[in-house]
């Protein structure tokens, strides 16, 4: 059976009503600040849309563990099997975050977050995970490819099919589980990827914590910025205030620097560091180790991590990041990142980059 996402095979939703079974609720675009509850029809088919039409609504923002509606990328969700399901998603041109490349290239890091998303979804919606419950990423990859945004268009179209594969007997308070992505755009498979995910009650979060609840963050840095950030355009950033690497000068590595208030990286608060930004900040490692070694502009386009413990926000994280030798004059390249916290490992991984030419005459890294 063909499974997939086209949007021709779907009725677009009016504005009252919508296009996903039994859902648990919606959020109108573009009123972020408004959430609604409204049942809708049933799909046709096993088929779902992977187009986001206008006035259609995205999914709701708790079910994705989103503050702000404007932050959530899926639209729609459909069972297809017992353990597997497809999503919609719709990703922007425009993303203060992650920009798609100088070819027009969309940036991984977003269907990493679709993914993330899509797998807090389907736990949610279809495995009844209660939304008391506290999410902890055990390690994440992908491989892309070079997906890119057609002339004209604001946003993406991605499909996602997610599988869904038990790692430990599931019980009221813990469900574990690996969920395996293979990504689509225009029915043209794109990349694929895992994630390992286990949610827990909020008793059972507390006693993996191990510590006393950390209190809200304040809207401030999560402790005082020690030595100088790097330049935005040595870590692929445009925003100065989206630099998470500081140079202190130990040749150990960068000092990881999260600013609260920024709502693009920190969307609502949390007792740890998390898993995207530490993601993010291994991105940024890897890209400003690879320019000076090779004198090219690099790019993401896959990436493996596992998560070893949880990231505080009270104590210094060194990030670390050392090109593996390859081919002279290949391109590409892999990085190996290293998070460190008190002298012990919290996450590790290999970020793949596609190298290219450096076109900026070294204007950004000023």
């Amino acid at each position: 059976m063909n499974a997939q996402l086209t949007a021709e095979q779907v009725r677009p939703p009016t504005s009252q009503q919508s296009s996903s079974p039994n859902t648990r609720g919606r959020d109108d675009m573009p009123e972020p600040d408004r959430d609604v509850h409204l049942p809708g029809p049933q799909l046709p088919g096993p088929h779902l849309p992977d187009a986001h039409l206008p006035g259609q609504r995205f999914v709701s923002r708790e079910l994705v563990h989103k503050a702000a509606a404007e932050h959530v990328l899926l639209t729609d969700g459909v069972r297809h099997a017992p353990d597997t399901f497809l999503i919609a998603a719709t990703l922007p041109r425009d993303h203060c975050l992650y920009e798609q490349d100088d070819c027009g290239r969309i940036d991984p890091m977003l269907p990493i977050e679709a993914f993330r998303q899509a797998a807090y979804y389907v736990q949610h919606r279809f495995y009844e995970v209660p939304e008391t419950h506290k999410f902890i990423l055990g390690g994440v990859t992908l491989d892309i490819g070079e997906a890119t945004l057609p002339t004209g268009t604001s946003r993406l179209p991605l499909g996602l099919r997610v599988t869904c594969t038990p790692t430990a007997k599931s019980t009221r308070r813990r469900l574990c589980m690996r969920l395996d992505v293979e990504l689509s755009v225009a029915g043209e498979v794109c990349g694929r990827g895992s994630l390992l995910s286990q949610a827990v009650d909020p008793r059972m979060y507390q006693a993996i914590r191990g510590r006393k609840p950390a209190p809200a963050p304040a809207p401030t840095t999560s402790h005082p910025f020690i030595g100088y950030p790097l330049f935005p355009g040595e870590v692929g950033r445009r925003r100065k205030e989206d630099v998470l690497l500081a140079d202190d000068g130990d040749p150990g590595g960068r000092l990881l620097q999260l600013d609260q208030s920024n709502t693009e990286m920190v969307d609502h608060a949390v007792d740890h560091v998390q898993g995207m930004v530490v993601l993010e900040a291994f991105r940024q490692a890897a890209l400003a180790a690879t320019r000076p070694l090779t004198g090219r502009r690099a790019s993401l386009t896959g990436l493996r991590a596992e998560f070893a413990r949880f990231c505080e926000l009270d104590a210094p994280v060194r990030i670390a990041a050392t090109p593996q030798a390859g081919r002279p004059g290949a391109d590409r390249m892999a990085v190996r990142v290293l998070a460190e916290q008190d002298g012990e490992e919290v996450a590790a991984g290999t970020m793949e980059l596609r190298l290219g030419p450096d076109t900026t005459s070294g204007q950004d890294r000023r």
